[in-house]
């Protein structure tokens, strides 16, 4: 019994291990495009005489939080003619570490800008290019239309040979489908949070599904449900910092909320705090400000939360700035 209780322990631990993610644990967009460039010269064509442009690469401003790839349209001269523009980003090439089932996920947003009369609409794909094994698989792929002002988080289940080398590419053609003479300005597709990871729980739906388990639930809806989870301002009380998490009733079962403050991505300014919320229901979290970060903090009028969640078999990870008030 005490053997079988010992070999128990060690799958569980084993079970438990750190999922590892590509490239370089995940390209977050931070602080620049890090490493990710143009797959291909962007280029865009409308009809009738009109004149557009297209670009690719780093927007330091937007982002879930600011940082992105972007690909953006503007629309020079238009005399009534459907616009169709097309960018590409490929990341830089990364060793697989490990190997087996893996996830791949990003967020991303269609921002329509000046141009939403006329109904812009993105359509992307991403693809796995394995530069060891000489092929390529196209594992996400999704057409968004209409307005998407707000990043969505989207999955689909792939996987990663141990000690290959790959790339992500990502191709998007931003079109409009309405005429509209004399309309001009620009929209903007972007993306953010690119990972490939090996042992996590999501994984499954292709085509941005992404099964997650729980009622259904998947780890794209999860992290979309989260978005506006945390409820601002967050207040900072001497090394003490107060935050209010919310699980949303649409989760459908209780959260299980951790949340931790950042002075940037990787850099955590305060300890981690877990708490189990009821669906639909509010709870407030303390966080110990690190000590030697206390000044930094203090000198903020906004700070950024890592927040990580399980619903069942759930997961999501979400980022929000939130006003910093103290007392």
């Amino acid at each position: 019994m005490a053997g079988l209780l010992a070999m128990c322990t060690v799958l569980l631990v084993a079970g438990q291990a750190q999922a590892a993610s590509f490239p370089s644990g995940g390209s977050t967009f931070s602080g620049g495009a890090e490493g990710w460039k143009p797959a291909q010269p962007p280029a865009c064509n409308i009809g009738l005489g009109g004149l557009c442009t297209a670009t690719a690469g780093y927007d330091g401003a937007n982002g879930n939080p600011s940082g992105s790839l972007a690909a953006t349209t503007t629309v020079v001269v238009n005399a009534g003619g459907l616009f169709k523009s097309t960018a590409a980003f490929e990341s830089p090439n990364f060793v697989a570490t490990e190997g087996g089932p893996a996830t791949l996920s990003l967020d991303r947003q269609l921002a329509s800008g000046s141009l939403l009369d006329l109904t812009p609409q993105l359509k992307y794909t991403v693809t796995l290019v394995d530069r060891t094994g000489g092929d390529s698989t196209d594992v996400l792929t999704e057409t968004v239309t209409g307005a998407a002002e707000t990043f969505a988080g989207k999955e689909s289940a792939t996987k990663l040979v141990a000690g290959h080398t790959y790339a992500i590419l990502i191709d998007s053609e931003t079109s409009s489908s309405v005429a509209n003479v004399g309309l001009l300005g620009s929209a903007s597709a972007r993306f953010d949070n690119v990972s490939v990871t090996v042992g996590s729980s999501g994984g499954g739906g292709g085509n941005g599904g992404g099964a997650g388990g729980g009622n259904g639930l998947s780890n794209a809806s999860l992290t979309t449900l989260m978005q506006n989870s945390l409820i601002g301002p967050a207040v900072l009380k001497g090394k003490r910092l107060f935050v209010r998490a919310k699980c949303p009733a649409k989760v459908g079962r209780a959260c299980k909320v951790t949340v931790q403050g950042l002075l940037k991505k990787g850099k955590p300014a305060t300890t981690k705090r877990t708490a189990k919320i009821a669906k639909g229901k509010t709870k407030q979290l303390v966080l110990r400000v690190k000590p030697k970060l206390r000044p930094q903090v203090a000198a903020k009028k906004k700070l950024l939360f890592k927040q990580t969640v399980k619903a069942g078999k759930a997961k999501a990870t979400v980022y929000k700035r939130l006003k910093l008030i103290k007392r």
